[in-house]
């Protein structure tokens, strides 16, 4: 073997496993998180030298994570819109938002529809998802607990 095509090889394997090389790789991923500042910019790409393609100024929009590159995450909102944002802009932190084609939907104490009324949700209003039993989903809102069908929600799995 020639001396010219042995360094290439040698390259060649020396690039595809090192550590760098697998970190640039895109990764699919799929699980549920949300922005962590009330302003968070959704770019064309994975790096601030893409575009921004819009501008989210909510702070805990639950986003469902596509896929991973680096430190950037594709995202995608409950419109289907998808775009890249730094992992530093998301946080693991549970949050579900109320996606309803009606006035608003029932906040219960309990999880029953026979439990008392806490609070009347309307469209677009973000809680934080302590967690799902059955069709109902237990969150928190302004530091009121409470129930509310897990179909109104934008940002639960039905397997939760």
């Amino acid at each position: 073997m020639r001396p010219l095509a042995l360094i290439r090889m040698t390259t060649l394997i020396l690039l595809t496993t090192s550590p760098t090389f697998a970190a640039q790789k895109i990764q699919e991923v799929n699980y549920y998180a949300s922005f962590r500042g009330n302003e968070t910019n959704v770019r064309a790409g994975p790096g601030q030298n893409y575009p921004v393609k819009f501008t989210y100024k909510i702070k805990g929009i639950p986003v469902r994570v596509i896929s991973e590159y680096d430190n950037w995450n594709e995202v995608e909102d409950y419109e289907k819109q998808t775009g890249w944002v730094s992992q530093s802009l998301l946080t693991k932190k549970r949050t579900a938002m109320v996606q309803i084609n009606t006035q608003f939907i029932n906040m219960h104490a309990k999880p029953s529809e026979k439990s008392r009324v806490l609070f009347h949700l309307e469209n677009f209003v973000i809680a934080d998802l302590l967690g799902c039993k059955d069709q109902w989903c237990n969150i928190k809102i302004h530091g009121k607990k409470g129930w509310a069908k897990r179909d109104s929600f934008y940002g639960v799995e039905d397997s939760e």
